[in-house]
């Protein structure tokens, strides 16, 4: 299956493989739980103020070349949620 997001995004193959190292660094740090859903998916990271600032930036830069992606983050208690929709 075809990758929707890397399908969206207006990244070159270089900057695309840097931001998914991006990513993979934050996951590895933080990720609970994904979860893949009918038209995205759901990602549940630890609540500490490193992955807040890591993903707010991460999110961020995606707004700028996936516009047509969703991306919404939510804080809970000490977790933080963010829901990707494409």
């Amino acid at each position: 299956m075809d990758d929707p997001i890397a399908m969206a995004c207006s990244l070159d193959d270089r900057q695309l493989a840097a931001r998914r190292a991006e990513w993979q660094a934050l996951a590895s740090h933080s990720l609970i739980q994904r979860v893949d859903q009918e038209n995205g998916f759901v990602a549940t990271y630890r609540g500490d103020e490193r992955t807040a600032r890591a993903l707010d930036a991460l999110v961020q830069a995606e707004h700028e070349c996936c516009p047509g992606i969703g991306w919404e983050v939510e804080r809970e208690d000490d977790l933080i949620r963010l829901r990707v929709t494409y």
